[in-house]
């Protein structure tokens, strides 16, 4: 969502104009230029751009930057959740990238508003003026997380100065880097993983693939906290980061079992499930039972419904973990 901010008459002109080509993004102006088309700021645009901060992505101003400046200060979080700030002169001769522009998207926005208005765009971040990658940049571009923003200003430091910067990606995910490195030893490392805890001896930033799915089977009305538990286990004795969970997959029959429904929402990924006809197919593949078969119509339910959501590319880092009737399989999809 977009909120364009304007106070003069010749601002309202521009704001309007860019409304259109923003997807209809909202107008403000003050309260005597208001109309169907502009709606009014309530009171003093310091205090108005809390709610322009809490429910808008990018907030587009027309005025100066001086103003914007003043106005925006007090709200101010952190480039992980603040929204894209743009400055425009009324003119439009300039846009100006002022806040958020590589997570918030600012410097693409930018770009996108001065190719549409044929005007200046003015960015300033220095992996952008020197045409080389960020690491916020890459992880946003490639579905990635980010483990450290601190650690990801860190190596984009060291990218930005040309120091020999590596990638280590076993997934195919990111691109090489190209730097021309003056000396032969490597002085940072950007890893793409999914587990937890990483060994290094050379500063680095983590970025997290969302690739790991958890099949999961359990008894009937068995206690969320007590799968919320074993899960933390298992994902702690194989090492895997809780936030490269995609998918938690089961059969049909537990579609509305209360603790994988609540352990998905915990870990906030989907809660899918599969036929047995579906989970049949690959069944064999599997160690089963006899037992699980007369009452759920399939012999294994944890790895072949991880199996089948990760359409059946990748690999099992956990083909099974058992406990107190819950069990859990840990597939790695495959990316690339």
């Amino acid at each position: 969502m977009t909120a364009i901010i304007s106070i003069t008459e010749q601002g309202n002109q521009l704001a309007l104009k860019l409304s259109k080509f923003l997807n209809q993004a909202t107008c403000y102006t003050l309260p005597k230029y208001a109309s169907d088309d502009l709606k009014p700021i309530n009171g003093k645009l310091k205090d108005f751009c809390a709610e322009l901060f809490s429910t808008y992505n990018n907030l587009v101003f027309v005025m100066a930057t001086g103003i914007v400046v003043r106005s925006i200060a007090p709200h101010l979080r952190s480039k992980t959740t603040d929204p894209a700030v743009i400055v425009l002169d009324e003119k439009g001769n300039n846009v100006i990238s002022l806040l958020s522009g590589h997570l918030g998207g600012a410097n693409a926005l930018t770009q996108q508003i001065a190719a549409h208005l044929n005007s200046n765009p003015v960015i300033t971040t220095a992996s952008d003026v020197n045409q080389l990658p960020s690491v916020d940049m890459l992880a946003q571009e490639h579905g990635l997380i980010i483990d450290s923003m601190v650690d990801a200003k860190d190596i984009t430091a060291l990218i930005v100065n040309r120091k020999n910067v590596v990638i280590s990606d076993p997934f195919h995910i990111l691109p090489p880097l190209s730097l021309s490195a003056d000396k032969k030893d490597i002085e940072g490392k950007i890893i793409v993983s999914n587990r937890d805890k990483q060994n290094e001896d050379i500063p680095f930033v983590k970025l997290i693939p969302k690739n790991v799915i958890l099949g999961m089977g359990c008894k009937k009305d068995t206690p969320t906290e007590q799968c919320l538990l074993f899960i933390k286990a298992t994902l702690n004795k194989y090492n895997i980061d809780k936030r490269s969970i995609a998918l938690i997959a089961s059969i049909d029959v537990k579609e509305n079992e209360q603790a994988l429904i609540e352990s998905a929402a915990h870990y906030k990924c989907p809660f899918k499930c599969y036929g047995a006809d579906v989970l049949q197919t690959v069944e064999s593949l599997f160690e089963g039972s006899d037992f699980v078969k007369q009452t759920v119509g399939v012999t294994s339910v944890s790895a072949p419904a991880a199996y089948i959501a990760g359409n059946k590319q990748g690999r099992f880092i956990c083909e099974k973990e058992r406990q107190n009737g819950i069990t859990i399989s840990i597939f790695e999809v495959k990316k690339g």
